[in-house]
């Protein structure tokens, strides 16, 4: 995550509270009370509300809190001066240092150099006062940085047309691309978690920009960065033209701040526009004149960041975020709590101190939430539409819900990048019955980001493995397993299985015809169907709703089957039985080596783990199809199909994550009967090629 935060400790807030001069109305004292970022909804209450029957000096002390933190630095600056002009005997020498403080951090903020070296010249006649500006904590910049833009024109935006749209990617981090004094800066980042834009002294360089020899820290989650200001002539977003803008410049080559991109695009510059929008792959920015009303629910902090305020906490809007984090007292290491209605996934970080727990940072994944959000610095207030909460891919693939992963596959492969989609799809494959897109990626993923993967490695050759398995290639799928071993040794089982299963080779169909029509009687277990095994008829039920094959192992040995058995630490008595088929007639379709598990229940049951071979089959009334090529339904309802670990799942419609699984407990779905799908006189097609439960009264 890059999320650069001010070193700036500044002590306005403080300093300016504690100087209030009181008057026998409570306004002053609430005015104090709610001086800070965190309270500026309330504050701007109070104001709308109030500030008639405000006596003037208090009138003024609410304006330079109100309008410093939602952006209004024009209308702070005129509150600064009349305090300080017409009411000079009700300032305390703190005061008159905050007054003074934020005046210079707006003047700067503005661009209004001019201004801020005339300033800057009065100021410093008075070296009582100098000296303390110089002594205060986190004074952010030197006389040299204040002298030298003394003769630099004053700030401005060129903003031809009412809107512009400016690409980004739609992967983390967000990335655009700028124009530097006239060098194409490609790989920036665009960060509302930072206060100012801030480039690399590669980068610098390369842009001709000048610096001002200062030095600033700057902070990040890699540490304190050391910086200097620089001054860059115009800096281009899409078809706007930032003209003489200050900047941060790191003096640290190859800074891990950046994590090898150019520079970082902070929001001090989009303070002058009236709206930032968010979308998929697009920020659409709107130029404003100052005319909207306020009406705020975000302000920003002493720091310049941008915070959503709430009763509950202030959250800090960090695209720069990679995901959302709590500070909580719940152990447990995730949580979705509610932000204005929107349901957010938390990262948890435990703490007990009162002051964090007011905080928490909501970064990429909640902008991303929406259809489309919008920053909007005229009214200062945050809103978006059709929100989703969604997860990453490694967040579906951890909590196994297969569900969600499958729903929101278009927009994980927008928003993923190249090895998380490859993982993605590694993943998929399994739950879409398509092993051959599990072996496509895991090679790839093996191929090109074996280091970056770390101890995943395993992870993915188990998924290689298990698709292997799923295929019949028992040799190569336990050598993999061996190899996994000793990071997960609860695979010694399925690895066990593959070494007994090898001799055998790989559960084959052999169509004597394309279609097969069995006629079905209803029993107990489901639907009982005629077949021949080892020479002889007998009747099986077919079960769709059953994830493995069983047959006992009386009925085993009596059908001349191959009963073989191997150690499995996890199941019960550290061993599992199999029977092998060599063959196994439905109609005009001959199944080989159909495997089956032992059980201690009598009669043949054919499960997923047969049923998974065959492309099509379907289920109406009494009647049995198996099809080697799958039959097309024009205008039937189609609903997403997926395989959990054999069991068949499926979702309610294409946008909805919401899914039933078929006979047995599946993560994130509803348990169903395969009654409750193949109802009387409605055609039940399970499409395994499509992964496609078709719903037809054909």
């Amino acid at each position: 995550m890059i999320r650069l935060k001010s070193i700036l400790l500044i002590v306005f807030a403080s300093l300016f509270a504690s100087a209030f001069s009181q008057t026998d109305s409570s306004l002053p004292a609430e005015v104090q009370r709610l001086d800070g970022y965190g309270n500026a909804v309330e504050l701007w209450e109070l104001y709308k509300d109030s500030a008639a029957v405000m006596d003037e000096a208090t009138r003024l002390r609410a304006g330079i809190s109100l309008y410093y933190y939602l952006n209004r630095p024009d209308e702070m600056l005129r509150c600064v001066d009349s305090l300080l002009t017409l009411y000079p005997e009700t300032c305390t020498e703190n005061e008159i240092l905050s007054c003074n403080y934020v005046k210079m951090e707006k003047l700067l903020e503005k661009g209004s150099y001019k201004a801020l070296n005339a300033w800057w010249k009065q100021f410093s006649r008075d070296e009582n006062l100098c000296r303390k500006m110089g002594e205060t904590i986190g004074f952010p910049y030197r006389t040299e940085v204040i002298e030298g833009l003394a003769d630099v024109p004053d700030f401005r935006m060129e903003f031809p047309g009412s809107e512009c749209t400016v690409p980004v990617s739609c992967t983390y981090p967000l990335v655009l691309s700028v124009n530097v004094d006239g060098t194409e800066l490609s790989e920036t980042i665009f960060d509302t978690g930072a206060p100012n834009t801030f480039l690399t002294i590669e980068a610098a360089r390369k842009c001709g920009v000048r610096l001002l020899g200062d030095t600033v820290a700057v902070q990040s989650m890699f540490g304190i960065s050391q910086a200097t200001t620089g001054l860059v002539k115009t800096l281009r977003v899409g078809d706007i033209t930032f003209y003489n803008t200050v900047v941060h410049v790191s003096l640290l080559e190859n800074d891990p701040i950046f994590s090898g991109h150019d520079a970082i695009l902070g929001v001090k510059e989009l303070r002058n526009v009236s709206t930032v929008g968010f979308e998929l792959g697009a920020l659409r920015i709107k130029k404003g004149e100052r005319k909207e009303m306020l009406n705020p629910n975000f302000s920003f902090s002493e720091s310049g960041q941008l915070f959503l305020l709430s009763p509950e906490r202030n959250y800090l809007l960090d695209t720069g975020g990679q995901s959302s984090f709590s500070n909580t007292t719940d152990p447990a290491p995730t949580k979705v709590m509610e932000v204005y209605g929107y349901p957010v996934h938390f990262q948890n970080t435990y703490t007990e101190n009162p002051d964090s727990l007011r905080s928490a940072l909501l970064g990429l994944p909640f902008f991303q939430g929406f259809e489309t959000c919008v920053l909007d610095f005229e009214r200062m207030r945050f809103s978006g539409e059709n929100y989703r909460l969604r997860g990453s891919y490694s967040d579906y693939i951890n909590s196994n819900n297969m569900l969600g992963l499958d729903t929101w596959i278009e927009w994980l492969d927008k928003t993923t990048d190249e090895m998380g989609r490859w993982l993605t799809h590694s993943y998929r494959g399994l739950l879409k019955n398509d092993y051959n897109a599990t072996i496509l990626y895991t090679d790839s993923l093996l191929n090109k980001y074996q280091q970056e993967l770390g101890g995943s490695v395993f992870f993915v050759l188990n998924l290689r493995a298990a698709a292997l398995a799923y295929m019949g290639f028992y040799k190569e799928a336990g050598e993999l397993m061996k190899i996994c071993l000793q990071a997960m040794p609860d695979m010694a089982g399925s690895y066990n299985k593959c070494i007994a299963l090898e001799p055998f080779g790989a559960q084959q169909l052999d169509w004597k015809n394309e279609d097969v029509v069995l006629e079905a009687a209803k029993g107990e277990k489901g639907f009982v169907i005629p077949a021949r095994v080892a020479g002889g008829s007998y009747r099986i039920c077919f079960a769709p709703d059953k994830a493995v094959s069983t047959i006992s192992k009386a009925e085993a040995v009596k059908l001349n089957m191959n009963v073989i058995e191997f150690e499995d630490p996890l199941s019960r008595g550290g061993k599992t039985r199999m029977a092998i088929a060599p063959e196994l007639i439905l109609g005009d379709l001959v199944i080989r080596n159909a495997q089956f598990e032992i059980s201690d229940e009598e009669g043949l049951v054919l499960g997923n783990s047969v049923l998974r071979l065959i492309p099509q089959f379907a289920i109406l009334n009494n009647r049995i199809m198996l099809y080697q090529h799958p039959q097309q339904y024009e205008g039937a309802e189609e609903l997403p199909l997926l395989l959990s670990n054999y069991v068949l799942c499926f979702r309610e419609s294409e946008k909805s994550e919401k899914g039933y699984s078929i006979g047995a407990a599946v993560p994130y779905a509803e348990q169903i009967t395969l009654q409750d799908v193949c109802k009387p006189d409605v055609k039940a097609v399970f499409d395994l090629e499509r992964m496609k439960l078709i719903l037809t009264s054909d």
